[in-house]
């Protein structure tokens, strides 16, 4: 089982992946976006069911990592400010995408029968997927489209999610991964509602697993690999 996480995540926590099982492939280094980004999987790709839709300076570096793996090159660039840096940063659950629409890459929106547009363009970033019908999320509007859209949602306080200089998001610190884990970076009970998060996992068949020690910190997402 593999998964793409950020080249400068702690080795600690790469370790314990690989404990689990998951053999880590770092993401490419994006320089014309600022600094906390650089290596954020979900800046630079999508994965929509078995394909990965990737930015098409980082199309190439993929593609030789995974010569495997149905991997489509997106007609969007990423830019250096927002919203131009969002076109892969979209959420995915089974026929819906939730996004900012219209600076996202057609190559992802094409894949999804329903499209559920938001006003936060950091849709993957603002998004924990626990399952295809479970996610949880700080972002008030987020919420509601999760809801309205008939997903079963988590609704936390906001904060608490370390990005640099910056204040990160719960969907950036965490990934759904094979097995039906829930991977976070950092220690989950670092979070003032650590303990109900987990047990949201739990009611919706899946396991919250910290990768590490300290407050829960924003690497772009845990991305997994389709078989």
């Amino acid at each position: 089982m593999i998964v793409i996480a950020d080249y400068r995540l702690p080795c600690g926590q790469a370790v314990e992946l690989a404990r689990l099982g998951y053999e880590v492939i770092p993401t490419a280094k994006l320089k014309n976006v600022y600094d906390e980004i650089q290596g954020h999987a979900d800046i630079q790709l999508h994965r929509a069911g078995e394909k990965l839709i990737c930015a098409p300076e980082v199309y190439g570096y993929y593609k030789n990592r995974l010569p495997d793996t149905d991997i489509v090159r997106g007609s969007l660039s990423v830019g250096s400010e927002y919203p131009s840096d969002i076109p892969y940063n979209a959420c995915g659950f089974g026929d819906t995408v939730i996004c900012r629409a219209a600076h996202t890459a057609p190559e992802v929106l094409i894949e999804y029968r329903r499209v559920a547009d938001t006003r936060q363009g950091y849709a993957k970033c603002s998004i924990c997927v626990v399952s295809e019908t479970a996610a949880i999320t700080a972002d008030e509007g987020i919420y509601k489209q999760l809801l309205e859209n008939g997903f079963d949602a988590l609704k936390i306080r906001p904060g608490y999610v370390r990005l640099g200089r910056m204040g990160g998001f719960i969907g950036g610190a965490s990934g759904l991964l094979p097995g039906g884990l829930v991977a976070f970076c950092g220690d989950l009970m670092s979070h003032p509602d650590g303990a109900e998060i987990a047990a949201f996992c739990r009611a919706n068949g899946a396991e919250a697993v910290s990768l590490g020690n300290g407050e829960l910190f924003d690497a772009g997402s845990i991305i997994a690999v389709p078989a």
